[in-house]
């Protein structure tokens, strides 16, 4: 056997290893809860014009069909594999914030 064969078997394995330089701080562990997000504020109206008091799974505050209103996204009732939609009139808002907002449109979607 060559030299050079047997002073490689005699080397104790390696391993890399790198290191974050100083000035750069590694990034956070990522969340061991992926389900756990910050709760969605739902205007009181808003709540009350779903007729339910589920968390929202998401909101946002936007146009349908030329009128001011939110999209408001809850898990489905009774199908775990779906969620609900609703849009609502946002006028109430402003004009009876502890009013019960019209409810425009409703419908379920698979959840991705």
């Amino acid at each position: 056997m060559p030299a050079s064969e047997e002073s490689d078997e005699k080397r104790a394995p390696s391993v890399e290893m790198q290191s974050t330089p100083d000035s750069e701080s590694p990034a956070p562990p990522s969340s061991t809860t992926p389900l756990r997000t910050p709760a969605v504020t739902v205007p009181t109206c808003i709540q009350q014009g779903l007729g339910r008091r589920t968390a929202a799974l998401a909101i946002e505050e936007g146009t349908y069909e030329g009128t001011h209103a939110y999209l408001v996204v809850l898990p489905h009732q009774t199908d775990a594999s779906l969620v609900q939609a609703y849009v609502v009139d946002a006028s109430c808002v402003d004009a009876d914030p502890t009013g019960k907002g019209k409810l425009l449109l409703t419908h379920a979607y698979a959840r991705p």
